[in-house]
């Protein structure tokens, strides 16, 4: 039994229902199944591997660490002024216009961003300035079809900027992804590692992000995430 991104289960209830439904499932089977649990950003690892092997493991569960720390290309972005509590029009424009000229320097953008309102928002405005043909905007609500066209056009290199909020953090094959910008606090470091870490997804690649704080709270969680 593989758990894939076992950070995201042992985090809430989800977990807990994981860990009934595995000793359900030993329950039912002649020999005891093995179970993985696979995680880049798991900590603590010890709580993690304990959560996945249970209570009635007849030996220790094996921790593979393969160390944490990785060479990554980060970034601050911000607009002209001073950050206040609330962005303004004209910071949002720099925000965009800076994205802009990002997305044209490389051949594929991923932008994360927090809302479906600010993905289509931006997705619209970023559509205006390189051409409403090399931007989209997928996002949970979408049909079945409509996903699979915007990532089939991904995967072939068709899009140059996808604008998503955490609804593309589903595993789909994004294809060769150059850079990620994060639009605002990813509020946590291990969302901003998982997201990120799409951009030059290779063994020696070394993954590019940009992050965009909007306001002046999100300015200092976002230079103590970098640091």
């Amino acid at each position: 039994v593989i758990v894939d991104e076992i950070h995201a289960m042992a985090r809430d209830k989800r977990g807990s229902h994981l860990a009934l439904t595995l000793e359900r499932l030993e329950h039912a089977t002649a020999a005891r199944p093995q179970r993985i649990g696979l995680s880049a950003t798991q900590r603590p690892i010890e709580l993690v591997a304990d959560m996945l092997c249970g209570t009635g493991a007849p030996e220790p569960c094996a921790v593979v660490d393969t160390g944490h720390q990785r060479a990554l290309d980060l970034a601050l972005e911000l607009p002209q002024g001073e950050l206040e509590a609330v962005v303004s029009a004209e910071q949002m424009g720099d925000v965009v216009d800076r994205i802009a000229a990002l997305v044209g320097e490389n051949h594929t953008t991923i932008v994360f961003v927090n809302t479906r309102r600010l993905a289509e928002r931006l997705a619209h405005q970023l559509g205006e300035q390189l051409g409403d043909d090399v931007v989209s905007a997928p996002h949970g609500s979408l049909s079945k079809d409509r996903r699979y066209r915007v990532e089939s056009r991904l995967r072939s290199g068709d899009l140059r900027a996808l604008v998503a909020t955490a609804s593309l953090e589903l595993g789909i094959d994004v294809g060769p992804v150059e850079l990620v910008c994060q639009v605002g606090s990813p509020r946590s470091i291990a969302t901003f590692l998982q997201r990120v870490g799409r951009a030059n997804h290779s063994l020696r690649g070394i993954p590019k992000g940009r992050l965009f704080p909007l306001t002046r709270d999100e300015l200092v969680e976002s230079a103590a995430l970098l640091a």
